[in-house]
């Protein structure tokens, strides 16, 4: 399998549980086709260079993933049908140096979604504690 890289600028006017929608289905493609999604980043809304299909801004979006290359022609054929896709880029990294770079990235994006969600499941176990630490303080002022 081959290591790839694909941005992706989707209509600025979605809203974002529409962009993610979009995303989901270049991120299923990719999967039903035997590869793994190694990284999916939002970039945000930025301006454009030039004006594309009459937007000025654009909703970019970077996926990193390793796949088989028959899945490649699959991406570019949904993205072409999609209207909600104002351009799109696939590029193979061949270079060793940029196949370690984007795992490495992808590692240090899982590790940082890890710490964050030990991080929230353990402010949601602390919380129960505080209010019932709240409510005896509480409990303790009507004495």
């Amino acid at each position: 399998m081959n290591f790839y890289e694909k941005i992706v600028i989707l209509d600025p006017n979605l809203d974002d549980s529409a962009a993610e929608e979009v995303i989901g289905k270049v991120r299923d493609i990719i999967v039903n086709r035997g590869g793994e999604v190694l990284k999916t980043e939002k970039w945000g809304r930025r301006k454009l260079a030039y004006e594309m299909n009459k937007h000025q801004k654009g909703n970019y979006f970077l996926l990193l993933f390793k796949s088989p290359p028959s899945a490649i022609y699959e991406l570019e054929r949904l993205c072409k049908v999609v209207d909600a896709i104002i351009r799109f880029m696939v590029v193979k990294l061949t270079k060793k140096k940029q196949i370690d770079a984007a795992v490495a990235s992808a590692a240090q994006a899982s590790t940082k979604n890890d710490t964050q969600d030990a991080t929230k499941q353990a402010q949601v176990k602390a919380a129960p504690a505080a209010g019932g630490a709240e409510a005896a303080l509480e409990g303790n002022k009507n004495v």
